[in-house]
């Protein structure tokens, strides 16, 4: 007895759907084309009865005889005979008194019969209560419409005829199918019987059978696939040992790297982790694979990151706190084509160390800066003193000179230190009041050096989303470099918008910077003086490009020697929800104000 096998079983059912598909493809068009003919024949049959009663009506109207013998005695079963007059009223009817029967005038075979000679029509009839076909014959007598034959029978006795023929024509074709089904069952069976056994070798993955198999293969399409087989059994067996001995090599490189890894599936339970997982998260005897990360890793930031990089299948890296250790934690999605299914990578590091090196960098200037402004505040005050000697006025001056420089600089220091370590306020800042604490600020230097200090604001880019004290810092620096190196003219401020910045300027009209100083004019450190300018602490634009940065903008600078400099900084607009309407201090109307 042949074993049923999955592959027997498709072809087996693929037959079957086959042979129901066209046994019933050929009852379907048996019973259309039997009954199409038998509508045919039933037209044809009515047809002529039609025209023999109209026929007769006009001999017998010739005759002067009555009508209705004419549709009376024996008639074939279900024919019904009518004669109506020109105007569609019944004149004899074979089963219904004439005045029972409906005007028919307006019936579509009436019609097409008071057109073309001949009509036929399918329609309800209100004596008999069904559905009649009715073929209509006009009777012209000396082209003169003078009534009209028509020959009636129900609809369905062309369904009677069909199925009479069918009664014997449908055991014949489910005879022959019968048998046609049985032929293709055996000649499946016999077909299927070589590839059962290679099913059953490749199923025990028995290379022995395969190889009985492979030596006794003729070059059949069924004796290659032995064949291949058997190479692709002994092939796979030679890759699962490499895959085995790749996957010890891959564990233990991942368990060399000092950072903690787990791979998770996507209910974000742990399928494998390294050594330093198990270490940092395990968490006692049980291994860490196969629970869930939340019962290993009580970092709420994490687990949050886990969820969002698995749900929208993009990376995610947060640094989170827990008891005064900092970690890092990566999220990032690996490829569904290498692993065949979506996996996620997790990598924690801890960065305590790390971490605290800004804070200590920071906490080491702010008190070296402090430390260096307390005797440099002492030495100055005993300068006052030693003044009132004589003759030490012109050292005293180089000596103070220096001590301001030193001071200023310790300020610089500690000034970029905090903005590297200090996020920046967002906040609505009008220009207008900068201008105002501006002037203040720069009044007696401008009258000391004759260079006007000027503004130009305009009325799109007087507001912007910034750090207010950040940004009044910028414009001090800048316009300070600006005085440097300036010994006539002025300096302008200058507030421009355009669609998605708020461009802020500072002009001189001093020296200008040659062309070879201008890419390293805000690295720290770096001061560009000429005979005429005085040096700064070499602090001044590396802290104006931190504030800029911190802002999300940029800064450049365009200078021709011996005509003046232009700084340009761009502020994006949406640092803030949105740009607010004018405020009241706004003039109205105007495009620009010159302050």
């Amino acid at each position: 007895m042949i074993r049923s096998r999955p592959y027997s079983l498709h072809v087996l059912s693929a037959i079957l759907i086959v042979a129901g598909l066209v046994l019933a493809t050929a009852l379907v068009t048996m019973a259309v084309s039997v009954h199409y003919q038998a509508n045919l024949d039933e037209t044809s049959r009515l047809e002529a009865s039609a025209l023999l009663l109209s026929n007769r009506y006009l001999a017998a109207v010739h005759a002067g005889s009555p009508a209705a013998p004419l549709v009376q005695g024996d008639l074939p079963a279900g024919l019904r005979l009518t004669i109506l007059d020109a105007g569609g009223s019944a004149v004899a009817d074979s089963k219904f008194d004439p005045g029972s029967v409906a005007r028919r005038i307006a019936d579509p075979e009436v019609k097409q019969a008071a057109a073309a000679g001949v009509g036929v029509a399918v329609s309800y009839r209100i004596e008999s209560g069904q559905r009649e076909r009715t073929v209509c014959v006009a009777i012209r007598d000396s082209g003169l419409l003078i009534g009209f034959g028509a020959a009636s029978s129900l609809v369905g006795l062309t369904w009677q005829s069909t199925s009479g023929t069918l009664s014997w024509a449908l055991p014949l074709l489910l005879v022959v199918s019968a048998l046609w089904l049985l032929l293709a069952i055996v000649l499946a069976r016999m077909a299927t019987r070589p590839i059962a056994d290679l099913a059953d070798a490749l199923e025990r993955r028995s290379v022995q059978s395969l190889a009985g198999l492979a030596m006794r293969a003729d070059v059949t399409e069924l004796g290659r696939a032995q064949k291949a087989s058997y190479a692709l059994l002994q092939e796979s067996d030679e890759l699962a040992r490499r895959e085995h001995t790749q996957s010890l090599a891959l564990s233990a490189v991942i368990d060399a790297v000092p950072q903690a890894i787990a791979i998770l599936d996507d209910s974000s339970t742990v399928l494998s982790a390294n050594t330093q997982f198990e270490r940092l998260f395990g968490g006692g005897t049980l291994p860490a694979a196969g629970r869930n990360i939340a019962e290993l890793v009580t970092l709420p930031e994490c687990l949050a990151a886990i969820d969002r990089s698995i749900a929208e299948r993009q990376a995610q890296t947060v640094v989170t706190e827990d008891r005064g250790r900092y970690y890092s934690c990566s999220v990032h999605r690996l490829d569904e084509q290498t692993f065949r299914k979506r996996r996620a990578l997790v990598v924690l590091e801890d960065i305590t160390e790390a971490m605290a090196l800004p804070r200590i960098k920071a906490d080491f200037v702010a008190n070296a800066s402090h430390e260096l402004k307390t005797p440099l505040t002492a030495i100055r005050g005993y300068l006052e003193l030693l003044r009132e000697e004589p003759g030490n006025a012109h050292y005293l001056d180089i000596v103070e000179r220096n001590v301001d420089r030193l001071i200023a600089l310790s300020s610089d220091i500690s000034l970029l230190s905090q903005l590297e370590n200090k996020a920046p306020e967002i906040d609505l800042v009008d220009v207008s009041e900068l201008q105002h604490d501006l002037a203040e600020l720069f009044d007696r230097q401008g009258r000391e050096t004759g260079v006007a200090l000027r503004f130009s604001v305009d009325s799109e880019g007087r507001f912007l989303y910034a750090d207010r004290l950040m940004l009044l810092q910028m414009f001090i620096n800048l316009i300070e470099n600006s005085y440097h190196f300036t010994q006539a003219g002025a300096i302008t401020v200058s507030a421009t918008a355009d669609a998605s910045h708020i461009i802020l300027g500072v002009s001189d009209t001093g020296q200008g910077i040659p062309a070879r100083d201008l890419p390293r004019i805000f690295e720290r450190f770096y001061s560009h003086a000429s005979d005429h300018g005085r040096p700064g602490t070499g602090l001044g634009l590396a802290i104006v490009k931190r504030i800029v940065l911190a802002h999300n903008g940029t800064i450049g600078v365009e200078s021709t020697l011996g005509k003046g400099t232009d700084f340009v900084i761009r502020i994006p607009k949406n640092l803030g929800p949105r740009r607010p309407d004018a405020g009241p201090g706004q003039l109205s109307g105007t495009k620009r104000e010159d302050l």
